[in-house]
C-alpha cells in the first residue's frame, strides 16, 4: 500500500505526459527526467510544435523535459513545471470481521475405478486469507504560471477520472472520487509560485492463498450396503475395511 501504489501513479502519469506535445515529459535511458543542458542549442529548441513551427527543429523535441514529475521531498522544486506526489497515509481495512481466515479453496478431483465406476471428490486446494487497504496519495503541482498550473490539474484530473481508470484498477490501484484543494501562491525569489492538489483516495486488495494439496496424505472413503428392499437387514459381517494415500491414488501422475 505505501510503495506499489506511489510508483505506479508516478509511472502512468510520466507516461501519459510523454505522449503530451506542449507539456512533454522527455526521459533518459533510465527512466528519470531528461534535464540536458540548453547551451549552445538553437533559440526555439525543445518547445513545443504546432502549425507554423519551425520544421528543422522538430528533432530537439526529445533533448530536454518540458515538465517535471518525481517524488515529493527528494525533488521539491527544482524545476518548474513540476508534479511532486507523495504518500497521503493509509488503513487497513478488513473485508470481514476474521479477514476471510478458514475460507478454503477447493478442486474437483475425478475418480475411477476398474469397473468404470466415476466418483468426483472435493478435495482442500488452499486456505484463504484476505483483507483490503484504503489511503491517498497527494499529487502536488507546482508551477510559475497561472495557465499552466490550471492545465496540468484538468489533465490530471481527467487522466486518472476516466482515461486511465480501468487501466489502474486491472493492476490493483481502485481511484475512488478525486478531491481537488483550493489554489494557492507563494513568492518564490523575484517570481510568484503557484501551486494547487490533488487527492486521490484509493483502494487496493489483497488475497492470500496459502497451498495445502501437499500436506494431504489420504482421502477416506465411507460405503455403506443395505437391500433394495426396505426395512431388510444388512447381512452380518459385510464390513469393507481399506486405506489407501495419495501416492496409490495419484500413481505416477506428474504433478509439477
Amino acid at each position: 500500500m505505501i510503495v506499489y501504489p506511489k510508483e505506479a501513479i508516478i509511472a502512468s502519469l510520466r507516461e501519459f505526459f510523454s505522449r503530451d506535445s506542449f507539456y512533454h515529459f522527455s526521459r533518459d535511458s533510465f527512466g528519470f527526467a531528461n534535464t540536458t543542458d540548453h547551451t549552445n542549442l538553437p533559440l526555439g529548441a525543445d518547445l513545443p510544435y504546432g502549425p507554423g513551427a519551425n520544421p528543422d527543429l522538430s528533432h530537439t523535441l526529445h533533448l530536454s523535459t518540458r515538465l517535471f514529475i518525481g517524488e515529493n521531498y527528494r525533488y521539491d522544486g527544482i524545476f518548474y513545471p513540476a508534479i511532486l506526489v507523495k504518500h497521503g497515509g493509509s488503513r487497513s481495512v478488513p473485508i470481514s470481521m476474521n479477514r476471510d481466515q478458514g475460507s478454503i479453496q477447493y478442486e474437483n478431483v475425478i475418480y475411477e475405478d476398474g469397473y468404470g465406476n466415476q466418483t468426483i471428490v472435493h478435495k482442500p486446494k488452499a486456505l484463504i486469507t484476505a483483507g483490503a487497504w484504503e489511503g491517498s496519495i497527494i499529487i502536488d503541482i507546482y508551477s510559475r504560471s497561472l495557465r499552466a498550473r490550471d492545465d496540468l490539474l484538468e489533465l490530471i484530473a481527467m487522466w486518472f477520472t476516466e482515461i486511465n481508470f480501468d487501466t489502474l484498477e486491472d493492476i490493483g490501484i481502485v481511484v475512488k472520487p478525486l478531491n481537488i484543494g483550493a489554489p494557492s501562491e507563494t513568492d518564490d525569489r523575484n517570481d510568484k509560485l503557484f501551486r494547487q492538489s490533488i487527492t486521490l483516495d484509493i483502494r487496493t486488495e489483497w488475497r492470500r492463498l496459502i497451498p495445502v494439496s501437499s500436506v494431504i496424505d489420504a482421502i477416506s472413503f465411507a460405503v455403506e450396503f443395505s437391500s433394495p428392499q426396505p426395512n431388510s437387514p444388512v447381512a452380518a459381517n459385510l464390513t469393507i475395511n481399506t486405506e489407501t494415500t495419495m501416492v496409490d491414488i495419484i500413481g505416477n501422475i506428474d504433478l509439477g
